[in-house]
């Protein structure tokens, strides 16, 4: 903890005070980060550890609750993804229909070839059954007759995509499938984590992605194609994906100890890769890493009152080794607009909090305005000094 003293000199009048109060709150649990909390880094430190081994052309992992990155390899390289694009499809179907409403198939499926699941024209499926063939089974004709129901043509809801995409944070895609088959469609992917973390927050989605098994109309139950379902724990989803362009890819989620993490590899080598390189990011995350909350409240003690600048807590995840801190630079006076404290893990800044001082008291004439302000200068230099030198914390 530390104490600091600034004074303020304004027309003939002086703020004179000596700072009583920081209080940095470091605490060890996740937790749900308001609206306001800083973007953090696009990347995390190139310092930090991350498993070996990974076989992709891209991958990464993100932390669920607040969208930071722990582990990213080419993660903006835009690239064929294949079937994991269906994730963006179901998205955007259900910010526009309920699960239960009923739909009958149309032309849009006959021709319709790579991964199917059986569908002619005259079926009629709700739109839950066929969230099931998409996401369990990536039965493409499922992907477009859900497409032309919700928008009336395969077009718009095309353009619906790229808009809900770009509300998302992914920004400037060109969407050519609702299924993912043509590889004209690219992706990062970070852009499918954005998506992919969107999705967990939708509970229709959450259910047909979690399902080990789905029973389709007419069809005996058959497995999710995504091997995480059932084999590793606490896994959550989410979608499997392959072309020749786009290689094995997979975008997998899990939970555990009140965490929820996604693991995203793309363009990787014959399978098992991608079953294997997902569930060591997950694996990553869980046990090398750890959230931390911190935020600072700092009350500067003035003529007539104090000043207090507050900064909402943020929850940042760090290398289980690692120590998190706030550098808390002190003004020359006591501020009449926001500071920024510099959040810095180790060595290297991740982002900075901003706190913004509260209405203050009314300056005070002082006839010993003279010395109180040498008094407090004094003080000001001395523990500026100290908080150069790292001896107040």
């Amino acid at each position: 903890m530390s104490d600091r003293s600034p004074d303020r000199h304004r027309g003939g009048r002086r703020w004179i005070g000596l700072v009583l109060l920081v209080v940095l709150a470091l605490g060890g649990g996740p937790a749900i980060a308001d609206e306001g909390t800083p973007v953090l880094a696009d990347a995390p430190p190139a310092s930090w550890p991350a498993p070996d081994g990974i076989d992709s052309a891209a991958h990464l992992l993100m932390e669920v609750e607040t969208g930071q990155l722990l582990v990213a390899h080419n993660a903006d390289q835009r690239r064929p993804v294949a079937s994991t694009l269906k994730l963006l499809t179901a998205y955007t179907a259900l910010q526009r229909v309920e699960v239960d409403e009923v739909v009958t198939v149309g032309e849009e499926v006959l021709g319709v070839t790579g991964s199917t699941v059986g569908l002619v024209p005259g079926d009629e499926w709700t739109v839950a059954e066929l969230l099931d063939a998409i996401l369990a089974r990536s039965g493409n004709e499922a992907a477009e007759a859900l497409a032309v129901h919700v928008a009336g043509d395969r077009a718009t809801f095309l353009s619906w995509m790229e808009e809900d995409a770009a509300g998302l944070g992914a920004e400037g895609l060109t969407i050519t499938t609702p299924s993912g088959l043509d590889d004209d469609t690219v992706l990062s992917a970070r852009d499918l984590a954005l998506i992919a973390r969107a999705a967990l927050d939708l509970p229709a989605l959450r259910d047909a992605m979690g399902k080990r098994l789905v029973a389709l109309p007419g069809q005996p139950a058959q497995e999710n194609r995504n091997e995480l379902i059932g084999t590793y724990p606490g896994a959550t989803g989410m979608k499997t994906g392959f072309t020749t362009p786009a290689g094995h890819s997979l975008v997998g989620s899990a939970e555990r100890g009140g965490r929820e993490l996604i693991a995203i590899v793309l363009g990787a080598g014959e399978d098992p890769s991608r079953f294997e390189g997902a569930p060591s990011l997950l694996d990553h995350g869980f046990t090398a890493t750890r959230p931390t909350e911190l935020g600072a409240s700092v009350s500067l003690s003035v003529g007539g009152g104090t000043i207090d600048l507050v900064t909402d807590d943020v929850t940042i995840t760090i290398p289980i080794d690692s120590e998190a801190r706030l550098d808390l630079r002190l003004p020359l006076r006591p501020p009449e607009t926001s500071l920024r404290f510099p959040l810095v893990v180790d060595d290297a800044t991740l982002t900075e909090l901003v706190a913004t001082p509260g209405a203050g008291p009314e300056p005070v004439d002082d006839p010993n305005a003279q010395l109180g302000r040498s008094l407090v200068d004094g003080t000001y230099t001395a523990l500026r000094a100290a908080t150069a030198a790292g001896t107040l914390g």
